[in-house]
């Protein structure tokens, strides 16, 4: 009987964390790029996203009329890593996820400057 309670919690344990690190849904927020004068100016963000197993997919971009399709995207231990192709360069995001709360890093390389912004965006209900 103790082995199928023990066996019984670890189960919904493990659900539970399953559950907790989803990250499908829209999240709106804001990304402030660094280097962006002395006060920079936090611009909107939208994140569309679908999570399936360990796969990421969806959209991102400022709002819903400027959406970029995500590539490579992966979650694990809740970090999200993906990537957005935004003209001619590669915008590559190193975020975590935290129940409804998503923030991290975007990185991208563009005419030759290697420029960084911030992102903070929270699920939308």
């Amino acid at each position: 009987m103790k082995r199928i309670l023990i066996l019984t919690f670890a189960l919904f344990a493990a659900a539970a964390v399953m559950l907790a690190a989803d990250a499908t849904g829209t999240w709106t927020g804001t990304f402030t790029v660094k280097g962006d004068g002395d006060s920079p100016e936090p611009r909107p963000a939208l994140l569309v996203l679908k999570q399936d197993g360990d796969k990421l997919t969806g959209t991102a971009g400022p709002n819903a009329d400027e959406q970029h399709p995500i590539e490579k995207g992966v979650i694990a231990d809740g970090k999200i890593t993906f990537e957005v192709a935004a003209g001619e360069s590669i915008m590559k995001f190193a975020l975590v996820l935290n129940g409804d709360e998503i923030s991290g890093d975007i990185q991208r390389d563009r005419d030759g400057e290697h420029q960084t912004a911030k992102l903070a965006v929270k699920r939308q209900k």
